[in-house]
């Protein structure tokens, strides 16, 4: 064998070896780039539902601790949490609706469950009782949602 193919031989090896290894390299470094970015919206949106779900709950619990009370109305915090929950009503109904593209299909049926809850009526129920029952809704969804984000995040 000659002297040039001896030493060629090893060479081209060698190229096309770092080649491979380079372009496996990027290929999966790309692959966890995206698969990073995924995981960071699928946080997002969970951790946007949760906070949600939990003025939902807060709002509620005062609301029926105010009519339990016989206080309906002076609470400091009242516009405050009464903003969050409109805030996070909202919020809960635009998750439901494309919340199934970044958010487990557990997490959003509880969402659509708790969406198409029975509602108790204002005219033959208590006040209290009818945010007693939201607020009971809310935390069964919430637990739903962890265990759901847990799951689906690895955590």
């Amino acid at each position: 064998m000659p002297n040039w193919l001896q030493i060629l031989i090893p060479s081209v090896l060698g190229l096309a070896t770092t080649v491979c290894a380079a372009y496996f390299s990027a290929l999966w470094a790309t692959r966890r780039a995206f698969q990073q970015r995924w995981w960071e919206r699928k946080e997002k949106a969970y951790s946007e539902i949760v906070e949600a779900l939990h003025d939902m709950i807060r709002y509620s619990e005062l609301r029926a601790e105010g009519y339990l009370n016989g206080r309906t109305d002076d609470h400091p915090k009242e516009d405050e949490f009464r903003e969050n929950y409109d805030k996070a009503y909202w919020n809960i109904l635009k998750v439901t609706d494309i919340g199934a593209f970044v958010i487990s299909d557990k997490a959003a049926e509880a969402l659509m469950k708790l969406r198409k809850r029975p509602r108790l009526k204002w005219d033959e129920n208590p006040p209290w009782e009818i945010y007693e029952e939201e607020s009971k809704h809310y935390r069964d969804a919430l637990s739903t949602i962890r265990s759901c984000a847990r799951l689906d995040l690895q955590i």
